[in-house]
């Protein structure tokens, strides 16, 4: 119960990661915000699965790339909650395809959802949380970043390159809100969520093969990172990037 008495929001929180994320930190003891863009019904379930558990959840229909409508996410999640602890920009895409048919429309679209939205996101609720935190009792905001941030993906170099940047936006918001606001990343490797149900088995073969703890990414494990960054556990701790990869980055 780490978080008791916290209210934290989720960006993506309708499935996969952003579902674990929130449930984790539901499980801790926050209040919980479920963003979301198109699936109402998945993100509802989400809701009343956390209310099962005794938890409070509330869900805000929102779309990252659009400034207007991140602040308006806030304010409305700030009327339902009156406050914002914890911010988890965990909305994100990707578009796996040779380098030479990457078009215009998917790279705008990769980088306008994981690092316009993130950043317009973290914008918005650090000017909640700026007026009401304190360093003794700071805000925090933690991006869902990705391995292919530090390591790069010729087969979805979009999403490589955006995760890169998000990284950096990480370290330099840090800069910016310290000491009121503490700016992680966690950095997840290969997931087998929904988003991720074309991956044939011998990717995942080769995967575990080149991973040392020798299995993927469950989305829990990124959702106890976040549960841990979101804490007063990491009271000390602003700008890092959180590797939740079973060691597949130290090659």
């Amino acid at each position: 119960m780490r978080l008791e008495n916290k209210t934290a929001f989720v960006t993506g929180a309708s499935r996969g990661i952003g579902r674990a994320i929130a449930l984790r930190l539901a499980a801790e003891g926050a209040t919980l915000g479920l963003g979301y863009r198109v699936n109402a019904e998945a993100a509802e379930a989400v809701a009343a699965e956390i209310r099962a558990g005794g938890g409070r959840a509330e869900t805000f229909p929102g779309d990252v790339r659009d400034d207007d409508a991140v602040r308006a996410m806030v304010t409305a999640a700030e009327a339902a909650f009156g406050a914002l602890d914890v911010w988890v920009n965990n909305a994100g895409v990707e578009y796996e395809e040779p380098v030479e048919e990457i078009g215009e429309a998917h790279w705008d679209d990769t980088f306008a959802v994981n690092v316009k939205g993130a950043f317009f996101c973290a914008r918005a609720a650090a000017g909640h949380m700026l007026s009401r935190k304190t360093a003794e009792d700071p805000g925090v905001i933690i991006n869902v970043s990705s391995r292919f941030g530090v390591l790069g993906d010729p087969d979805s170099l979009p999403y490589g390159a955006s995760k890169a940047a998000l990284n950096n936006l990480t370290k330099a918001l840090a800069k910016k809100y310290a000491p009121v606001i503490r700016v992680n990343a966690v950095a997840p490797a290969f997931t087998p969520t929904e988003l991720m149900a074309h991956v044939g088995e011998d990717y995942v073969a080769r995967f575990r093969r080149d991973t040392p703890l020798q299995r993927p990414t469950r989305p829990e494990d990124t959702a106890a990172a976040v549960a841990f960054l979101a804490s007063p556990d990491a009271a000390f701790t602003t700008g890092a990037i959180l590797p939740v990869d079973g060691g597949y980055t130290l090659k």
